[in-house]
């Protein structure tokens, strides 16, 4: 279990105990061991057999006790004896953002709501509003929650998604029946959501029922002409499916089943022969140029085939620089130092910190004075990387600069003038207009200081709708501006959405592809980052972070000049 993973039991403990009116003091107890846990870079397990877990403030005996239930049965006997005591759906009623354990307490109490059906059927019916504490605003939102929820349910993120079904190809290719096996669907195109892990399973004819019982996945099958399909469901409602098929079957099987449905019907396979082993054979059969999975979800893939079957599309190794990160300066869990000198060893040309503004206080961002500390250290640093052997590794005084209500950084200028690039992003006020929102992120990107955009519309997969902006208006002001936008590369934002990665390339603005890294093991994010970069055509010279350092230098200097800056 990860980290985060026995984190949420611990979380949802502290919520349940609110719900019934318990002990108050157990429950910021718990909350505060699973803020504690989340934060932690070591593995909790590997703390819990050097007895280091005990040393940390916040965690005693009895919470290492719990967290020992949580690790051996997935949650811990506080926990069980709650939920035996309550209606199984008050869980889901928890869920619901913005309810917190107070409201869905007064909720349950008075309206004798005990699932997500019944929180529906009050709000359909006017009943919370009629509630003190409640209005008929807050009634339309739990209605639209709700509508979030469901339609979360039975998917996963891109990181998550491709965990589970990773480990579910190793138990097929590790079988020896199977002679290939290849991903399908949402994994193969790099979706960004997944909704189901669709396996092509090549084997040994004859051998597709074998292979199901000893895969002991609860599998139910259905024959297909010429091939045999099961399916299974995992605990949180993310489907499976694997597809058998023999060798000769493979390409046209493997074709159809990466989709999606609108470029396999575009590409027209009626009369096409078995026999085709590879994807590329079936392309080849049709005439038309090789099309990378992953773009085969963008607009006219089938008719654009030869313009994208062209692209060289953006490899990790192609990136040379991290931007956007943060360091204890703010929230960060590591020192300046050590994140820099983790990024100088994996092999990266440059680095740049960019900790919260001053209007952040929630993420303990900088004042003016800590800010040109920083600056300070920075320059010690990159005396201290050119005196060692000559290296070339260079770090860049950043800042996450807050846009405020009004569009405005939260820095003056001669603060703003002291950084040598800012990264301006939306953090608070999210209830705006799509009109007023774009307003207010057009204004900040025409800031003479801004340098990129960061993660543009703030959404949350699977948890929270980014706030409405005009995407067309905001990346139109970005080309006028010279101001890059970011694709945030954490598997909770992917923002910029892949789907606009093109208008963005044919007015001319570079992505940055940014971790937000707050600790050294988050740095790996970017790899996630030049996927979805992938997905949406991207290549190396379209990057920000792809130009050299010196090449970095250059365009922040070319934009000063441009701007009137210096």
């Amino acid at each position: 279990m990860t980290n985060k993973e026995i984190a949420r039991p611990l979380k949802e403990t502290a919520s349940l105990i609110e719900l019934t009116g318990g002990n108050s003091f157990r429950a910021r107890a718990l909350n505060n061991a699973a803020r504690i846990i989340e934060r932690l870079e070591t593995p909790v397990p590997e703390l819990i057999i050097s007895g280091e877990l005990t040393n940390i403030k916040g965690i005693g005996a009895g919470l290492v006790a719990q967290i020992g239930e949580i690790l051996a049965y997935g949650s811990f006997e506080v926990r069980d004896d709650i939920l035996g005591a309550l209606p199984p759906g008050l869980l889901d009623v928890l869920s619901v953002k913005g309810l917190g354990a107070k409201k869905a307490r007064v909720l349950w109490q008075s309206l004798g709501v005990q699932s997500l059906d019944d929180l529906e059927a009050a709000a359909l019916s006017g009943r919370i509003a009629s509630l003190d504490g409640f209005a008929e605003k807050s009634q339309q939102t739990i209605l639209e929650n709700i509508d979030n929820i469901r339609s979360y349910q039975g998917k996963r993120r891109m990181s998550d998604g491709w965990s589970d079904a990773l480990k579910i190809l190793d138990r097929i290719l590790n079988h020896p029946d199977v002679l290939s096996a290849h991903f399908g669907g949402d994994i193969a195109r790099l979706m960004e959501i997944v909704g189901e892990i669709s396996i092509v399973v090549v084997c040994k004819e004859g051998t597709e029922s074998k292979i199901c019982s000893d895969l002991e996945m609860g599998l139910t099958t259905l024959s297909e002409p010429n091939a045999v399909r099961a399916r299974t469901t995992l605990s949180d409602g993310l489907s499976v499916t694997l597809l058998f098929v023999l060798e000769s079957q493979t390409g046209l099987a493997l074709f159809t089943e990466v989709g999606p449905e609108s470029f396999v019907k575009s590409f027209d396979i009626t009369n096409c022969p078995i026999g085709l082993e590879s994807e590329s054979d079936v392309f080849a059969w049709r005439g038309v140029p090789f099309v990378s999975p992953e773009l085969r979800d963008l607009p006219d893939a089938f008719s654009r085939a030869e313009s994208l079957s062209q692209l060289s599309l953006l490899e990790y190794r192609d990136l040379l620089g991290v931007l956007h990160n943060h360091s204890t300066y703010s929230d960060g869990a590591h020192s300046l130092k050590d994140m820099s000198l983790a990024v100088r060893r994996s092999g990266f040309e440059y680095f740049g910190i960019c900790d919260h503004s001053q209007s952040l206080k929630i993420a303990s961002g900088m004042s003016a004075q800590t800010a040109l500390k920083q600056k300070a250290e920075i320059d010690s640093l990159n005396l201290d990387f050119m005196s060692d052997g000559g290296s070339s590794f260079r770090v860049f005084f950043g800042v996450e600069s807050d846009i405020l209500a009004d569009g405005s950084l939260d820095y003056p200028d001669e603060i703003l003038a002291q950084f040598d690039f800012i990264v301006a992003s939306v953090h608070i006020g999210f209830k705006m207009t799509e009109q007023e929102a774009t307003e207010r992120v057009i204004k900040a990107v025409s800031n003479p200081y801004t340098t990129i955009l960061g993660h543009p519309t703030g959404r949350l997969i699977l948890k929270r709708e980014g706030y409405p902006i005009n995407h067309l208006a905001v990346l139109e002001a970005c080309a006028h501006y010279g101001v890059a936008v970011e694709l945030n590369a954490n598997p909770y934002r992917l923002d910029l959405d892949w789907r606009w990665i093109e208008t963005a390339k044919n007015l001319g603005v570079k992505v940055s592809i940014n971790p937000d890294a707050h600790s050294v093991d988050q740095l790996d994010l970017m790899r996630w980052g030049a996927l979805i970069a992938r997905k949406g055509g991207l290549t190396a010279s379209e990057c920000l972070n792809a130009l050299t350092a010196k090449q970095f230098e250059a365009l922040l200097t070319a934009k000063r000049k441009s701007s009137g800056l210096a």
